[in-house]
């Protein structure tokens, strides 16, 4: 007996629409916004262009659908006769987690590209996104009000713990040693300790490291480089174009080529200068701190969020445009994103070792520090009102003393 197959055109709609986003999402993530045209979305559909434009009118009206796809209105904390902010968070998180395990390309591709939304949609998004955030800041007060929570900046918490979740698209794997429920219970129970207002204990201070700087071959090449990184960073690696940098940098084109070459070149060196940078700043800050753990950890947290203050723009690069570099340039920084990590990790497992630290996840905390720093170089404005001594108090506060031992 044959089966008839389902045509093309009888496909409905929804699901149609729904297909096309989940090929646009792939190639966006493979190549990029800018490098993918809609002549590729129609073929990765197996469609011709004239039945994409029936369901969809440009790439953007795509990117801003992308949203939508891990939409946050089905986030928001249900309507509950329960006011205990402990039971409101613990939900709250494990909804976030189940959200970023289910659409990881999606998230990526979105943060990744959004800076090519129009003014328009990239408001639209933005309202969205502050009012999820808010709902997350309004649990976290209802706990520092009923003396849960430590009263420290609620909105800077919030984006803490909603920041380093959300950072888990770059790591999570379906198929890897860690679930989604186990994920959720490790990063409940180190947020809710680390914001516990019991937890009172005071942290080993520490100098931040003077910040380190790259000596440029010549000023000209530095300030070509200075000049692609902020380019990079505002408009993306494909729609930043040797003009493009020419005018960031108010040099000519010709004088662009001479000191710094090609585009690919400059990605390289930013990747390259930013991570020996930081590994240097780190290794200093650990200088004259004693070889206790926990001072340790918080050195590097303090000295780190210095940095991520001061080079927002290179981290910006660096987390949206790896995928672009050459692959000798990729397996080269690489190695050094591998020490540089190695930094951390080191850290907390000597805690972990020596008793001071919970024998938690070593990987996962890694991890979950390194997307507090990460989504911090997103939202955090260095002229505002929390100085970076202050961010980097708070991030202490909830990672380290999350940490802690119990007999601490």
């Amino acid at each position: 007996m044959t089966v008839a197959r389902r045509s093309a055109n009888r496909i409905p709609a929804e699901e149609r629409r729904q297909q096309i986003l989940e090929c646009a999402t792939e190639l966006f993530a493979l190549q990029g916004f800018d490098s993918t045209t809609m002549d590729d979305i129609a073929r990765a559909a197996k469609i011709t262009k004239r039945t994409l434009y029936r369901y969809v009118t440009s790439k953007e009206e795509l990117l801003f659908e992308l949203h939508d796809s891990f939409t946050v209105q089905q986030l928001f904390p249900q309507a509950t006769d329960n006011g205990d902010p402990v039971d409101l968070l613990v939900a709250f998180i494990s909804r976030h987690v189940q959200m970023v395990a289910e659409h990881p390309t999606a998230i990526g591709v979105f943060f990744g590209e959004r800076k090519h939304l129009s003014e328009k949609n990239a408001k639209l998004i933005e309202r969205r996104r502050d009012d999820y955030e808010s709902a997350a800041v309004s649990i976290i007060r209802m706990g520092i009000d009923q003396g849960e929570f430590v009263d420290v900046n609620a909105r800077v918490v919030a984006q803490a713990m909603l920041g380093a979740m959300t950072e888990m698209h770059r790591w999570y794997q379906p198929d890897g040693p860690l679930t989604v429920p186990g994920i959720a219970e490790l990063t409940t129970d180190l947020f809710l300790r680390g914001a516990a207002a019991d937890r009172s204990q005071a942290l080993p201070t520490a100098s931040p490291a003077p910040q380190v700087t790259t000596s440029a071959v010549n000023a000209g090449r530095q300030k070509v480089v200075d000049a692609a990184t902020k380019s990079f960073a505002r408009a993306g690696y494909h729609a930043s174009s040797i003009r493009d940098l020419a005018d960031v940098a108010e040099i000519t084109k010709g004088a662009v080529m001479y000191h710094a070459g090609y585009k690919h070149d400059l990605l390289e060196e930013i990747h390259r200068n930013t991570y020996k940078d930081s590994i240097a700043q780190l290794q200093s800050a650990l200088r004259g701190v004693p070889t206790d753990p926990v001072a340790m950890l918080v050195a590097l947290i303090r000295s780190h969020t210095e940095f991520v203050a001061a080079r927002r723009d290179a981290i910006a690069v660096i987390n949206e445009n790896m995928r672009y570099l050459e692959p000798i340039a990729h397996r080269s920084i690489d190695k050094l994103n591998v020490r540089w990590v190695a930094i951390f990790r080191d850290v907390i497992e000597a805690g972990v070792d020596s008793g001071r630290l919970r024998p938690l996840d070593a990987g996962l905390m890694t991890r979950t520090l390194i997307g507090m720093f990460n989504s911090a170089a997103r939202w955090y404005n260095p002229t505002g009102r929390l100085s970076p001594a202050e961010l980097a108090d708070i991030f202490a506060r909830l990672f380290v003393l999350g940490l802690l031992s119990n007999g601490e």
